[in-house]
């Protein structure tokens, strides 16, 4: 099994969680393959969670030096938060430094936190839920066609939220029309998506995404979907990820994707080892 989303304590909300931790974890589990992606957040009220660029140099270290002890396939990457006026920035730390896998996510739209009920609460004050997720999607296909990441993570992460607001969670038809043309955009981009297991921790009993948005994916053609448990601390490495392949199997996808040196290695899911 592949995990694509593994925080390390370079995430400032992973403090406790250690590369060599995940590798006793992973031996024990059978993954095979592990990509580590600090938090990048470059502006705002939450860099407490980032990667301090200067440190990347030692992040990546660690993960090489690392790689030297064990036959699981390491690799570098990050989770970048996009902000539309720091393009340039994020493209300069971006192309600095070699990686095998970048993800895009938008936890903090115009600011505001979708991981919190306080924060959607305020994101989508005074407006329709389809109105502010038009909103949210708006800026997610900005992120998209900036062309800075491989993958988008968690595509409807603002869940999380809704369920701590204790309000039944929206189906795919209440997304908005914006999430239809993200879709589009990531396939003329050549941009994938994640599923990602998450969810079952943060209550909503559920994979992000939404399954009529694997549907709708899956229709306009894009290929490329990685996996990953999102994990926080080494005990949630892989979780749900064998669960997530099933779901593409049974969503009709035949592949999944890995990545090194940024570059898409597909998998045939019926040849991954399980």
């Amino acid at each position: 099994m592949k995990d694509f989303h593994v925080h390390e304590s370079h995430s400032g909300d992973a403090p406790d969680a250690t590369v060599l931790g995940y590798l006793q974890v992973a031996e024990k589990l059978g993954i095979d393959e592990i990509c580590f992606t600090a938090h990048l957040i470059t502006t705002g009220p939450y860099t407490r969670y980032s990667i301090e660029p200067d440190l990347i140099p030692k992040y990546i270290g660690e993960i090489e030096e690392a790689q030297s002890s064990t036959k699981i396939k390491l690799r570098t990457g990050l989770e970048v938060d996009y902000f539309p006026e720091e393009e340039r920035h994020i493209d300069h730390i971006l192309n600095e430094y070699s990686f095998d896998f970048i993800l895009g996510s938008l936890h903090f739209p115009r600011g505001f936190n979708m991981g919190s009920r306080k924060g959607f609460a305020d994101f989508s004050a005074d407006r329709k839920l389809e109105d502010a997720l038009n909103d949210f999607y708006s800026l997610w296909r900005e992120a998209i066609e900036s062309r800075l990441f491989d993958v988008m993570a968690h595509p409807d992460y603002f869940r999380r939220a809704i369920c701590q607001m204790e309000t039944p969670l929206p189906t795919f038809e209440e997304y908005g029309t914006q999430v239809l043309e993200a879709i589009d955009s990531m396939k003329s981009c050549g941009v994938g998506f994640e599923i990602n297991s998450s969810g079952f921790r943060h209550g909503i009993d559920d994979f992000y995404p939404i399954q009529g948005f694997l549907e709708a994916a899956q229709q306009s053609g894009i290929e490329t979907v990685t996996v990953g448990s999102d994990s926080h601390s080494v005990n949630q490495l892989g979780m749900g990820l064998e669960e997530a392949v099933t779901k593409l199997q049974e969503t009709g996808y035949r592949s999944l994707s890995t990545y090194s040196g940024r570059k898409d290695q597909r998998i045939d899911l019926d040849e991954l080892e399980r």
